[in-house]
């Protein structure tokens, strides 16, 4: 009796609307869970606490409301970014709301050149945004036939550029 052999899903196979708002969803609440929760245990000391505007908090309400729109693109990868980089601001925003617009870093590398203070959130942002734009650049290339031709003045500065 020969089994039957499952679909492999790869990073370019597509998906529903449906499946890739739960992967950010669901990744953006798990990530942020799990910050929120390093935050917690870790202990931070009093000057790797930063400061956060109101700018900042509308900044990361647009960001989130950008994450959830881009998982519009069907691509498995664009929606894992787009959740590790929901998580992330996610994670940032909730602690700074709890800690009066301060976020604490409680992760802290030492050289003896310096150092830097971080969090969890700040790692999931990064390979987020790194995560995302290398993903949207693989569904642009792969289904660049669907672009729209350059303008007259993006074929300008394409020839200034000597391309």
């Amino acid at each position: 009796m020969e089994r039957e052999r499952r679909p492999q899903v790869t990073a370019s196979t597509p998906i529903g609307l449906l499946e890739r708002l739960f992967i950010v969803l669901g990744a953006g609440v798990g990530l942020a869970a799990l910050d929120l929760h390093v935050k917690s245990v870790l202990v931070t000391p009093a000057w790797a606490y930063h400061h956060r505007s109101d700018t900042w908090f509308v900044v990361c309400i647009v960001t989130l409301v950008g994450a959830l729109a881009i998982a519009r693109v069907p691509s498995l990868g664009v929606s894992i970014g787009s959740g590790l980089l929901s998580g992330g601001v996610l994670g940032n925003l909730v602690s700074a709301d709890r800690d009066g617009g301060s976020v604490p870093d409680p992760l802290i590398v030492v050289t003896r050149w310096g150092g830097v203070a971080f969090n969890a959130a700040d790692v999931f942002t990064i390979l987020g945004i790194g995560v995302l734009v290398g993903s949207l650049m693989a569904y642009a290339i792969r289904n660049r036939d669907r672009l729209r031709p350059p303008t007259r003045a993006e074929r300008w500065l394409l020839r200034r550029l000597g391309r």
